[in-house]
């Protein structure tokens, strides 16, 4: 009796499968900045759904929210560095990377020290969205 296990061409091929998806959600991480610099809502809300929970340096919003104030949002500029990506299991990509946004909301700036991003991406059906959005401040203003 043979005994079959995973082959190495196995799980290499896994492992560029895992690397295309994380690849697929770095690309929409980055269309998410673009259409909220552009305030294209609609196209906001179909890479981030109602349910999505964004924990920003000024205070938890849901998305509904976010839409709901985007007018009042400048988003002149925006750096993104060194955006990494991993997969814990099919359904979830986690991103994490630092950035940097130059604009106002409100009339006020937003805090020009960079901040380390992490966003939850999930599978929904044959899309990915963003779920879970976190920014944490790195060095003083």
């Amino acid at each position: 009796m043979k005994i079959r296990g995973h082959g190495t061409s196995t799980l290499r091929n896994k492992s560029r499968s895992k690397s295309a998806v994380i690849k697929t959600v770095i690309r929409l991480e980055h269309r998410v900045w673009r259409v909220a610099q552009q305030r294209r809502a609609k196209e906001f809300e179909k890479l981030v759904p109602p349910d999505a929970v964004m924990i920003f340096q000024s205070g938890i919003i849901l998305q509904p929210q976010y839409l709901a104030t985007m007018n009042e949002r400048t988003i002149s500029g925006y750096e993104i560095r060194s955006m990494r990506g991993f997969m814990p299991n099919a359904t979830t990509v986690i991103l994490y990377y630092e950035a940097r946004r130059h604009g106002e909301q409100g009339g006020k700036a937003f805090p020009s020290s960079p901040v380390i991003e992490c966003t939850t991406w999930i599978k929904r059906g044959k899309r990915w969205v963003a779920i879970l959005n976190q920014e944490t401040p790195i060095g003083g203003e």
